[in-house]
């Protein structure tokens, strides 16, 4: 294992500890969403799987 893989999994548990307490709150704190946004939300996913899926299928 060199240096450079080292140094980045140091940043990437540094960045996990300084984030978790935000998410935490976050999570406790933050807005919920209606229906009708979580369905707003599916349906821009999955066009946007659909979108992938027709790029895959035309190469």
């Amino acid at each position: 294992m060199d240096w450079m893989k080292i140094g980045s999994a140091i940043l990437m548990i540094m960045f996990l500890v300084m984030i978790f307490p935000r998410v935490k709150h976050e999570l406790k704190h933050g807005k919920k969403g209606t229906q009708q946004e979580w369905l707003g939300a599916l349906a821009l996913l999955g066009g946007v799987a659909l979108f992938v899926w027709l790029l895959m299928k035309s190469v």
